[in-house]
């Protein structure tokens, strides 16, 4: 039987450095754009990063899985 490898995970919050069109609320069935922009980072191509989106005072959550290709080669 193969091992698998043992994987490690890690939990880092970051605060954004720049917020942009930022709404208060998001009303039901409508959709919204906003930027958030993050510090520098890069990955190696065993690891992805996950950005977690949770509502404030809310049930809905949302996460997002991102490839290390978007994040180290953003063009």
């Amino acid at each position: 039987r193969k091992k698998g490898k043992k994987k490690s995970l890690q939990r880092l919050y970051q605060d954004p450095v720049f917020k942009y069109n930022l709404p208060a609320k998001i009303g039901k069935k409508q959709t919204v754009r906003l930027v958030y922009v993050m510090p520098k980072f890069s990955l190696s191509k065993e690891r992805r990063a996950i950005l977690e989106l949770n509502e404030k005072d809310g049930e809905r959550n949302l996460k997002l899985k991102i490839s290390h290709r978007f994040i180290n080669n953003p063009n």
